[in-house]
Formats: structure tokens, C-alpha cells, sequence
């Protein structure tokens, strides 16, 4: 998977990928404001975020219901778990995303 293969943003979020190993990989995304991912969950891969500018909003769902955290450090999100991201704020926000644990794939909800 490239930079340009993730099928889950608009044009606001914006992904540099770091480093890509066989069982991780690193990438920086910035996301504008407006900006956000679709839906989705990894069925091996953790998710860890850190927040390096701005507030991240992450949600994650079980069942209907939708939990959202206001994210200005880190946070992790566990494989199988339904899950997006987006910028609430008026600034950019830029996060590094650490991605382990299997092969990365993305399974739109």
C-alpha cells in the first residue's frame, strides 16, 4: 500500500509515509481542517497516534454507539476496532502514526 492507494480520506488529509517495514510502518498525515477519514478498521494492525500539532478528534463505534476523544498527545486504537479521524479545529493538525501488528489493510465500515 502507497500513499496514494488509501481509498479512506477527502482531499484534506494529507499521508507521508516514513518508514515502511515488514511488520510496521511510521507515517505522518496532516489533516486540515474539515478533514477527515471514512469509517473504518484493520484486522491486525494497531493504530497508534501521536499528536505532534493541534487537537485530533478520534471516534470509534461499538454498535451505534460512537465515542469521541479530543486527542493532543496519543492514542491507540486496537485491531478490529470501527474508527476515524478528522480536525474539528481551524488549523492544521499533524500526527505520526505508527502502524504494527500484521499486514496493513483497510476495511471501509
Amino acid at each position: 500500500m502507497n500513499d496514494t492507494d488509501i481509498p479512506l480520506a477527502n482531499a484534506k488529509v494529507l499521508y507521508k509515509t516514513l518508514l515502511s517495514e515488514q511488520s510496521y510502518s511510521v507515517s505522518q498525515t496532516t489533516v486540515r481542517a474539515g478533514g477527515e477519514t471514512q469509517w473504518h478498521h484493520h484486522t491486525h494492525v494497531k493504530d497508534r497516534f501521536v499528536v505532534v500539532q493541534g487537537t485530533l478528534t478520534v471516534e470509534t463505534k461499538t454498535g451505534g454507539l460512537i465515542d469521541s476523544t479530543q486527542v493532543r498527545d496519543h492514542y491507540t486504537v486496537e485491531p478490529g476496532v470501527i474508527h476515524h479521524v478528522k480536525n474539528e479545529t481551524a488549523d492544521d493538525v499533524v500526527y505520526i502514526m505508527i502502524q504494527s501488528g500484521g499486514v496493513r489493510d483497510i476495511v471501509l465500515a
